[in-house]
């Protein structure tokens, strides 16, 4: 088996082996261990000949498995947030070189169990990318386990006071809450709703149908929906009521960063936004 040698060139370090009878050389680097790094690749290289892999880092890897969905711009947006902690993590890596154990601990620092469930599986389609079109040899996140979210019922209705507790520990999002659960107004209608659609002299709001032209209603509003409307600043670049700085509201955003863990810190069991519907409203007949 091969050793091969390092030795100086010029200001820096490069290593020396013997390949198909000529002599071959590394780039030229600036210290001797990372010339020694550079050799020992390449003898590894010799060494496996058809299963040898070539180095990639972290980053790569998952810059590449991102390019494949390059047709689907939603796909991509989402998979550079459920990657942001990994690659801040791992980043110039070399995705060989991660551990399990080097996985649990990032996403043990990860709040909410739905998303660092999330996280996980698409670090194993990462990897599985990566073990399918012979980048890696392994697939070490599909070596860890994390505790799956539980998912609430369809539908658990909250009390006043709940949905109050809710919408303090919401912040910016508080209003959206409470309008919710006042009107009845579905995830899609709540953030369709523009202020043309809002009569606040006769206390009532028209909710957009966002499945048919047909599904428009027009509801009464309490003195509370009518407050958590005033509460919303009214902004310059949008016409909607509820929107971030004039973008449309990110519902995956929300129920992962918002919602959740807004009903872990007042002790309520998991649901779905969507059960703000079901607590309170008051439609008109």
């Amino acid at each position: 088996m091969q050793t091969g040698s390092v030795g100086r060139h010029g200001d820096g370090w490069r290593g020396r082996w013997r390949e198909d009878g000529r002599q071959r050389t590394t780039r030229t680097v600036r210290t001797k261990g990372e010339a020694r790094a550079l050799l020992n690749a390449e003898l590894r290289r010799l060494e496996l000949g058809d299963r040898f892999r070539a180095p990639i880092t972290f980053a790569e890897l998952a810059g590449r498995f991102i390019d494949q969905y390059v047709a689907a711009p939603q796909t991509v947006k989402y998979a550079r947030i459920r990657l942001k902690r990994p690659l801040a993590a791992f980043g110039d890596a070399q995705a060989s070189d991660i551990t399990p154990e080097a996985i649990q601990r990032v996403l043990a620092a990860v709040a909410g169990k739905a998303w660092r469930h999330t996280i996980l599986r698409t670090l194993r389609m990462v990897y599985r990318f990566g073990v399918e079109n012979q980048l890696v040899d392994g697939n070490p996140a599909s070596k860890v386990r994390v505790a799956k979210p539980v998912r609430g019922e369809r539908i658990l209705p909250l009390t006043i006071s709940e949905v109050d507790q809710i919408a303090s520990e919401c912040g910016r999002w508080g209003p959206l809450v409470v309008f919710m659960a006042d009107s009845g107004a579905r995830p899609g209608e709540a953030i369709a709703v523009e202020h043309k659609h809002v009569d606040l002299d006769a206390g009532t709001v028209e909710l957009p149908g966002f499945k048919t032209d047909l599904a428009w209603r027009t509801v009464h509003l309490t003195g509370r929906g009518l407050e958590a409307i005033r509460a919303v600043s009214r902004s310059i670049s949008t016409t909607r009521v509820f929107h971030i700085d004039g973008r449309p509201i990110s519902w995956p955003y929300f129920w992962r960063e918002i919602w959740h863990p807004a009903l872990e810190i007042v002790g309520l069991a998991p649901r779905v936004p969507y059960n703000l519907r079901h607590s309170y409203a008051r439609s008109s007949p």
